[in-house]
């Protein structure tokens, strides 16, 4: 009953924060304090929800849909904090749906994923930072298309009013690759406890998602040294940036969706 009360005060939330955002762009309302208050409620019905339909009876459930609604808090959370700081505001059209989608999938759709109540600590850290990894370099995607959204509608003179209320590409630039190190550096601790804690790591079973996750890190890591070295930026950053985010979501949602769905296992 909470998990269901909760749920569906953090989706009204969100929608309505997503409305008054859409309002300030296309009407040039002045509510922004008004979205971070809507923004900042419905996180915290967020986070009951989130507690409730993972932390079951039968163990923690982290299901296909419980770890979405987990990976949307998380992203929700950090723009909504750095929004506070940052003019980021234009990121609640994309990240609040995304997390009113998550929390209604979580709550309704059926999952064959059975809880389990015996992982280790050092698991459970495995599963946490993975899940910060990935929310992080979602925000570096999500950067990344605004990006190259932005940066087409200059080449080609288009005064659409989402530009007005767009930071300086160089400020993005700039956000994008402060994003990208902290995502490499949680990256490699999800590798690092993943060898360490988990079973199997380097097995038939999991050899998908290691392959992935890897592959995930080499891309950012030439990225970073591209950035470095040779002074990449703009669409080439853009390109590594989501090339990366590709490997990750397959990493990690991909196989899930895969047992869970098509297979029907856990």
């Amino acid at each position: 009953m909470l998990a269901t009360l909760s749920g569906i005060t953090a989706v009204v939330l969100y929608l309505l924060g997503t409305w008054l955002q859409a309002q300030r762009i296309f009407q040039e309302r002045k509510t922004r304090t008004l979205v971070l208050s809507c923004g900042g409620l419905a996180l915290l019905a967020h986070l009951i929800n989130m507690i409730e339909v993972i932390d079951t009876p039968l163990g923690y459930n982290f299901g296909l849909f419980r770890i979405a609604t987990l990976f949307s808090f998380a992203i929700s959370a950090l723009v909504i904090l750095s929004s506070l700081k940052k003019p980021l505001e234009n990121l609640f059209l994309i990240i609040f749906p995304l997390a009113i989608i998550s929390i209604l999938c979580a709550l309704f759709v059926p999952s064959s994923y059975s809880p389990h109540s015996d992982y280790s600590s050092g698991l459970a850290l495995h599963i946490v930072l993975a899940i910060l990894a990935t929310s992080i370099i979602t925000i570096g995607a999500v950067q990344a298309i605004f990006m190259a959204y932005e940066n087409q509608q200059l080449k080609q003179r288009h005064g659409f009013r989402l530009i007005k209320h767009m930071p300086a590409l160089q400020t993005m630039e700039s956000l994008l690759f402060e994003i990208i190190w902290v995502g490499i550096f949680l990256l490699s601790g999800v590798i690092v406890t993943g060898i360490l804690f988990t079973e199997d790591f380097l097995g038939q079973h999991l050899s998908h998602k290691t392959v992935l996750s890897i592959s995930s890190w080499i891309v950012f890591a030439i990225l970073l040294w591209g950035r470095h070295f040779a002074g990449w930026r703009g669409a080439t950053a853009i390109r590594w940036t989501l090339v990366g985010f590709l490997f990750l979501v397959l990493a990690y949602f991909g196989s899930k969706f895969v047992l869970e769905l098509i297979l029907e296992r856990s």
